[in-house]
């Protein structure tokens, strides 16, 4: 009954994204396999985001009283069709198209508006034991602890060159520059730390806030999907509140799903902990998440394993350098698909006969011993990170340093990225993201990135079987600002320096002794020449050396040698408070010159132009 809505907001978003891609002749084998697999095209005209996020996104909310509602989002892709082949669609015939007069019928370019993650309804309550608030049906995003439930907010060293899907448009472009220098971060919505969960939320407070708790019971978008036999994830946390901020608490998540019909084989995890945060003394903050987990299918239970972090936080009441110190410690038994680490050691159980897609489990492989950035963890992995901030003047300094060693040998391959090019590397797979895939078979394909696989000699492993590995990572980060004809200019830097080895070393060792070493040097310049106009530009530089006790090519019979370059170029038009348009153009190259074929070049233009409402 609409006379029972007290009041309706729409809001959202409609961005236009169209990349064209032009690599040069040499570049066939990068997306395929030389012996059979596809082969990326020379000339791409991609209008359309690959990333899985629609062209046009409606928010809207309703309230049919003061303490209930409800919230839907509403989208639409948009794959154009051209004369030279299908798009995802079939080309549709100029007749069939609707007309001005009538723009319901016929069939449209777009596809039709769709529900995207349901409509979520939302009870607020409030009683003399407490307040409550349930929500139910669509998906809702939610964070409880970083070992249970939530996604890794990492350092913000990052650059800025190409935006994210999500973020928001400022009413001048070079405010995100701007806040991105003061604050060290750039405004993020509420998927930021949080994970996608559909089914039903309860969360609830004490009178006098002493108390709080959450409690869920659905499915994340790893047990949903296309898996029509029964799956469910369960979770909660329970708090007690300090008056200076802090708490005390249980958090606890587990995930259920079934092979056959009947429901009687299971597999899934369990994980627990207790969590405190509390100031010490004025200045020192301690937070720590200690306790346990599991995975099990119905051929074998595992032994519950370790699993600790905990972080010291020194501010500026103490000390003139901020500081944060960083332990952890995540047993190879650990599994948790949902949590703030990745699965190292774990091999999924899969159903044979589901089909893969991306929605579906079935391309959760593990990622191999990973180089990872610092922030984020691994299960089979202990490690102790240092992050602090310094300003000089006007140049502000964010720098990471990490030693992290393996738990339990194995024989792992080594897992690394590639930052430079990073999404332009994604990009040359349309909609998919597959495993195994280059000129060696290699390459895994992620969301917006890729990952490359480093194996042993097998000499080596002969007389290292099996072997712990060790990590080294050195990350720097520096924004300056300064003013040319009191116009603002910006210079962003980010370098990262990270090196594995089969010996733990305190410090890295960027010599032969390291199984492989990567360089990465990263910087932006940006000029806001009016206030809506900003020139954008970009430059890259990486290096990956692997020893000789990793696998060496036949022909060369020498080890990983790579070298990544990108150029970029373009400028940002703000067209007023809630919309602008981005043009750039991408110079891009990369070479192995150990493995002849691993080779790509080319440039990549990319306009954008998105309208927030």
């Amino acid at each position: 009954n609409p006379s029972k809505v007290k009041g309706i907001s729409v809001g959202g978003f409609y961005r236009f994204f169209a990349t064209y891609n032009q690599m040069d002749s040499a570049s066939y084998l990068l997306a395929g396999n030389p012996v059979g697999g596809f082969y990326a095209p020379q000339k791409n005209l991609f209008i359309g985001d690959d990333s899985q996020l629609p062209n046009l996104y409606l928010y809207i909310t309703g309230r049919t009283s003061k303490r209930s509602g409800f919230n839907l989002d509403i989208y639409s892709f948009q794959f154009l069709d051209g004369i030279n082949g299908e798009a995802y669609t079939g080309q549709v015939n100029e007749a069939s198209r609707p007309s001005i007069f009538n723009p319901l019928q016929g069939v449209r370019l777009a596809g039709g508006l769709g529900l995207n993650l349901g409509i979520d309804l939302t009870g607020q309550f409030s009683t003399a034991i407490g307040d409550y608030e349930i929500r139910m049906g669509g998906t809702s995003w939610y964070n409880i602890s970083d070992l249970t439930y939530s996604t890794v907010r990492g350092y913000n060293r990052f650059m800025l060159f190409e935006k994210n899907p999500w973020d928001p448009v400022e009413s001048q472009p070079e405010n995100r520059m701007n806040r991105f220098y003061n604050e060290g971060a750039i405004v993020q919505d509420q998927r930021w730390g949080n994970r996608a969960f559909r089914g039903l939320i309860i969360d609830g407070r004490t009178p006098g806030n002493s108390w709080s708790f959450g409690f869920m019971h659905g499915k994340t978008e790893l047990n949903g999907g296309v898996n029509s036999l029964p799956n469910n994830s369960t979770g909660g946390k329970i708090r007690y509140h300090l008056d200076n901020g802090g708490y005390y608490g249980l958090n606890t998540f587990n995930s259920k799903a079934y092979t056959d019909s009947l429901a009687l084989d299971a597999y899934g995890f369990n994980m627990a902990t207790i969590e405190f945060k509390q100031n010490i003394v004025k200045g020192i903050e301690l937070h720590a998440e200690i306790g346990g987990g599991r995975y099990y299918t119905f051929e074998r239970d595992t032994e519950w394993g370790e699993a600790i972090q905990v972080k010291l936080n020194v501010n500026k009441d103490i000390s003139p350098i901020p500081f944060e110190v960083h332990y952890y410690r995540i047993g190879d038994e650990v599994f948790n698909n949902n949590a703030n680490f990745w699965n190292t050691t774990i091999e999924e159980t899969v159903l044979e006969d589901q089909e893969l897609t991306a929605q579906s489990t079935g391309v959760l492989i593990p990622f191999a011993s990973a180089m990872t950035s610092i922030g984020q963890m691994t299960n089979n992995r202990t490690g102790l990170n240092l992050n602090f901030d310094l300003s000089v003047g006007k140049l502000n300094w964010n720098v990471g340093y990490g030693v992290s060693s393996e738990i339990t040998p194995n024989l792992n391959p080594i897992s690394f990225g590639h930052p430079v090019n990073q999404l332009t590397r994604s990009r040359l797979w349309r909609w998919n993201f597959p495993s195994d895939v280059g000129p060696y078979s290699r390459y895994n394909v992620i969301y917006r990135d890729t990952y490359d696989k480093l194996f042993f000699n097998t000499e080596f492993v002969a007389v290292l079987d099996p072997f712990k590995k060790h990590f080294n990572n050195l990350e720097i980060q520096g924004k300056y600002k300064t003013f040319i004809r009191n116009k603002s200019l910006y210079l962003f830097y980010v370098g990262r320096y990270n090196t594995a080895a089969s010996s733990f070393s305190i410090v890295p060792r960027y010599s032969e002794k390291s199984l492989i070493r990567q360089y990465v040097s990263e910087g932006e310049i940006y000029y806001s020449i009016t206030k809506n106009f900003l020139w954008m530009n970009y430059i890259g530089y990486e290096r990956t050396i692997a020893n000789y006790d990793t696998e060496t090519d036949l022909q060369s019979e020498r080890p990983r040698n790579q070298f990544g370059r990108g150029i970029g170029t373009g400028f940002e038009f703000g067209l007023g408070k809630n919309a602008s348009i981005i043009v750039q153009h991408r110079w891009y190259d990369f070479e192995d010159r150990s493995f002849d074929l691993d080779r790509f070049s080319g440039r990549e233009v990319l306009v954008e132009l998105k309208s927030v409402f």
